[in-house]
C-alpha cells in the first residue's frame, strides 16, 4: 500500500530543501579539504604523525630537522602550530609537521 505524500506549503518545502542542500555541501567541502594534507591558504604540505606511547616532540622532531636548524626553534613552532600549551603529548594524538624547506620558507615570511 503506498502512502501520498502532499506538500502543503511549496514555499515552505523549497527554503527547506535549500537549507538541507546547503548544509550537505558545507559538510562534503569541509571533509574534502581536511583530507588533503594541504594548507590551502599557504599551498602547505603538512606531515601528520600519530604518537605513540613514549614519544616526545624532540624525538619525533628530530626526523624533520638537520644540523642548520635550532631544534628547539622548530619545536616551538610546532607547539604553535599544533596550538599545543605544553610539550605534553597523548598516545594516539596526531600532530602537524613541515620538512626542513618548508619550516625555513615559513619563517623566513
Amino acid at each position: 500500500m503506498r502512502t501520498k505524500v502532499v506538500i502543503r506549503n511549496k514555499f515552505r518545502f523549497g527554503i527547506a530543501l535549500l537549507l538541507i542542500m546547503v548544509f550537505v555541501i558545507t559538510v562534503l567541502m569541509i571533509s574534502i579539504g581536511e583530507g588533503k594534507g594541504i594548507d590551502k591558504e599557504k599551498n602547505i604540505n603538512w606531515i601528520f604523525v600519530k604518537v605513540k606511547e613514549g614519544d616526545s616532540l624532540w624525538t619525533i622532531s628530530k626526523n624533520f630537522v638537520d644540523e642548520s636548524i635550532d631544534i628547539r626553534d622548530y619545536i616551538s613552532f610546532i607547539r604553535k602550530v599544533n596550538k599545543l600549551e605544553n610539550a605534553v603529548l597523548y598516545p594516539g594524538q596526531v600532530l602537524k609537521f613541515v620538512d626542513v624547506k618548508t619550516y625555513k620558507l615559513l619563517c623566513t615570511k
